[in-house]
């Protein structure tokens, strides 16, 4: 199955040499995949109308290519083979043959042709569900809860219940399961929930009209298995070989999917452990260049304290020295020399001596720590 890259303006440039529906006969990608191609790329799409118009010979709006976008910049699509059985999720065959060899060897004794094969609760509460529908367009689609995710029309109703109810048989004979959540349906294999659904593919059809012609899509009976919605989720659709007839494959290649997604997500936790292991250490070590800042901080501030109590000391002498000297040493002068000196042994870090009226004052900044204000 050839592989092509494009570029965002090579996309462009595709998007607007052919329509929609053309790309996606030819690649192997949904009519509705590639609009979200579009959008994550930031590519403007045709207006409806426009193909016809341009066929017609008359005047269209194009939209220019915006070249400053934060869009996708490159989209790799797949050449449509004729049997789309080529496998290019994986290169490993081998493995993919011996699980399709093992998977039939669980499901030889199942009698699909038994009265109650579309007994399932699934089935029957998603048949209960369905029969009820049936919209405008003939399409059955909408949320719900507890059924299968199955979008087709009426007429093919019957046999997409039966495709899925063979295909939840085969699971649980190989050990499998299929289950609803939060209104998906999952294939669950070896732990791994794989999104799926079953649709209804459609034909876009010219319609015309009294002005100009437009496009309307119209379901065309083949049915399409998807693994996930988005457009690098993987598909298998009717061909020479019905759906019904290729769910060896199917489930072997959900395996594969399902061993892929466990190794990734495996991978991804030990990235993610060891992630956390060195944030861990670089934030320990922060914490400790903070603490080892904190701490000398703290013994230059009690230091800076120890000086400046000293200063105070020598200051009080020399003030004391000079009074005895010049015979001026007061009484008031001597009360002064013994409130100084009990301040300097409240400033002093080795000494902390209590003070009754300067307990409020941080002795860094020498200012009174805040209080609570009733």
């Amino acid at each position: 199955m050839p592989k092509t890259t494009f570029t965002r303006k090579q996309f462009y440039d595709l998007v607007w040499s052919e329509s929609l529906a053309a790309i996606s006969r030819k690649y192997n990608i949904s009519y509705t995949c590639l609009r979200e191609v579009c959008t994550e790329m930031e590519i403007p799409i045709p207006p409806n109308g426009y193909w016809s118009k341009l066929k017609f010979g008359k005047p269209v709006e194009v939209y220019n290519f915006n070249e400053t976008s934060n869009g996708k910049q490159e989209i790799s699509l797949w050449l449509k083979s004729d049997e789309d059985s080529e496998e290019y999720y994986f290169t490993d065959v081998a493995q993919k043959m011996k699980n399709k060899s093992e998977i039939s060897k669980k499901v030889k004794s199942l009698d699909f042709k038994a009265t109650n094969f579309i007994s399932d609760p699934l089935v029957v509460r998603t048949r209960e569900y369905l029969s009820q529908k049936n919209d405008y367009r003939n399409w059955i689609y909408d949320l719900r809860k507890n059924t299968l995710d199955i979008s087709v029309s009426i007429d093919i109703l019957p046999r997409a219940l039966e495709v899925m109810s063979k295909f939840i048989h085969m699971m649980k004979a190989c050990g499998y399961a299929v289950v609803v959540k939060d209104n998906q349906t999952y294939a669950v294999i070896n732990n791994e929930e794989l999104e799926i659904s079953l649709r209804e593919k459609s034909t876009r059809i010219t319609v015309i009209g009294q002005s100009w012609n437009h496009t309307d899509l119209k379901p065309n009976g083949k049915l399409v298995l998807k693994y996930q919605k988005s457009y690098y989720g993987k598909e298998w659709v009717d061909n020479s070989v019905l759906i019904e007839d290729r769910l060896l494959d199917i489930i072997s290649t959900l395996e594969l999917i399902a061993l892929k997604k466990k190794n990734e997500r495996e991978e991804l936790e030990k990235y993610r452990a060891e992630q956390r292991r060195l944030e861990a250490i670089i934030k320990e070590l922060q914490a400790r260049k903070e603490n080892e800042l904190k701490n000398f901080k703290d013994t230059f501030l009690l230091a800076n304290r120890y000086q400046k109590a000293n200063d105070l000391r020598n200051y009080i002498h020399v003030f004391e020295q000079n009074a005895i000297k010049n015979n001026s040493l007061t009484d008031e002068k001597q009360s002064w020399i013994e409130w100084a000196r009990k301040k300097a042994d409240w400033y002093d870090p080795f000494i902390n001596a209590k003070d009754e009226l300067l307990e409020d004052v941080d002795k860094d900044s020498l200012t009174f720590k805040s209080q609570n204000r009733w």
